[in-house]
């Protein structure tokens, strides 16, 4: 590309003394950067994250360019702390026949045969849960979902649920994953907690080979071939087990929390949420019901607002092979590229009102007339184009665990609807939700709800 192609150099701050502000303000808060960026520069621009110049793109066009070139920008650019701690075995490290060969090895644990077999058990430790918390009249509720999520996860893929040890090491693990060096303790942490992680599935592994335990994914991935045909080793399997619980876990346990503090911005989604699931038979919290019983239409719009408004994390960092051109700007070979959902998801021409949580905008109009409902941009989500809308990344790497994600998220709501009345800060608690945002957005630790159970 030359400067008589027509294309504009990227707007935005680059180089490298403004590089380290930029990636420390990234690290504070990277919603708040990305917002004021795109209100600055517009839905494309420049910056320089993690000492690499870096293109950030969002909006219709600007994705649909990205997907149209994502041969060539295949190559991982994640932090060195992050590359590191995922491992080889880690797909977003990976493209090509490799990257290929390993999605191939997860995608028989996201179909609807598997969820089929996964349901009972998903209802039954979902539905435990919300009764204990409703007991208890409280709950640390980003801490506790991310509890049962990891035990969720880990019985379903590695067959046993974790000790307090294993769940200390997924959280230093997770919070290692965005140092800004390898070599700060912090890293040193989260590599002593990966070695143990690992350590806890080779000994799983060896009682399923035993026959001794059950674990979808040592199942799945024992007889999987990678990119030269050979089986998958031991190591890889465990490794591979431990990558996917983390990518579970805290996503989903992050949907969970932010949907609850959403929906108590509108105390009618409750009763929405009772109405639907008693149409589909739900009521009943005993029986979890076939797969499509879970089909409902405005408790998954309520979680698609939900990853709107708080999404869980940011695009994925790809390295561009050769001279680009996105949505009129030059990308030069070398670049970091990030096709970031955050910036559609706030754009009024792709969602009408955007500040404003509205579980109809993914509900047909004809349901929500049903329903009562004159909400007015009913519907208009069903009907975004391609590259508007991508919660869970988009293109080669894209998540494919979002519908095991969402149906996880449908039954937590409909479970919670049902033993709990409603729920709000709990005395001390801050006003403004306190979140932790990097590496994933949830709620923090400590902060407290009480609950009204269902008399």
């Amino acid at each position: 590309m030359t400067a008589a192609d027509g294309l504009s150099p990227l707007p935005g701050r680059t180089g490298l003394f403004i590089g380290i502000r930029e990636s420390l303000a990234y690290l504070r808060d990277p919603d708040r950067f990305i917002a004021e960026r795109t209100e600055r520069y517009g839905p494309v621009f420049g910056t320089t994250l993690f000492l690499r110049p870096t293109a950030v793109v969002g909006g219709i066009q600007a994705v649909e360019n990205f997907l149209e070139q994502e041969r060539s920008i295949s190559e991982s650019s994640l932090p060195a702390a992050f590359t590191a701690l995922h491992t080889p075995y880690g797909a977003l490290n990976q493209n090509g026949s490799r990257h290929r060969s390993t999605r191939s090895g997860y995608a028989p644990l996201f179909t609807g045969s598997a969820f089929a077999g996964f349901l009972p058990l998903i209802n039954q430790r979902i539905t435990a849960f919300v009764a204990a918390t409703a007991q208890q009249s409280s709950t640390a509720i980003a801490r506790d979902c991310k509890r049962l999520c990891l035990d969720l996860f880990a019985e379903i893929f590695a067959g046993d649920s974790l000790t307090t040890e294993e769940a200390e090491a997924f959280t230093t693990y997770n919070d290692a994953l965005l140092s800004l060096s390898t070599a700060l303790p912090s890293f040193r942490r989260g590599e002593a907690a990966l070695a143990r992680l690992q350590g806890g599935m080779t000994q799983r592994l060896a009682r399923f080979r035993s026959g001794d335990l059950q674990g979808s994914a040592f199942a799945v991935f024992s007889r999987n071939r990678d990119e030269t045909g050979q089986r998958w080793s031991g190591e890889r399997i465990v490794t591979a087990t431990v990558l996917l619980i983390w990518g579970a876990y805290i996503e989903v346990a992050s949907l969970m929390s932010c949907s609850l503090i959403l929906c108590q911005e509108r105390p009618e989604v409750r009763q929405r949420i009772l109405t639907e699931a008693e149409r589909q038979g739900l009521d009943g919290q005993d029986l979890p019901g076939a797969l499509d019983a879970w089909d409902l239409p405005y408790v998954q719009g309520v979680l698609r607002e939900s990853l709107r408004l708080m999404p869980p994390g940011g695009g994925g960092f790809r390295l561009t092979s050769t001279d680009i051109a996105i949505a009129g700007f030059r990308i030069p070979a070398g670049t970091v590229v990030t096709a970031d959902p955050r910036i559609g998801n706030r754009l009024a021409s792709l969602f009408p009102e955007p500040e404003r949580f509205e579980p109809e905008r993914w509900v047909a109009p004809a349901a929500t007339r049903q329903e009562g409902s004159r909400c007015p941009v009913a519907g208009t989500a069903l009907r975004l184009p391609k590259g508007a809308w991508f919660p869970g990344g988009t293109g080669n790497h894209g998540c494919p665990g979002l519908p095991l994600a969402e149906l996880c998220s449908r039954i937590f709501l409909v479970r919670w609807m049902q033993a709990i009345r409603s729920w709000h800060p709990a005395d001390g608690t801050p006003a403004a939700v306190p979140y932790s945002l990097i590496p994933i957005r949830i709620p923090t630790d400590d902060y407290q709800l009480n609950v009204e159970p269902v008399d």
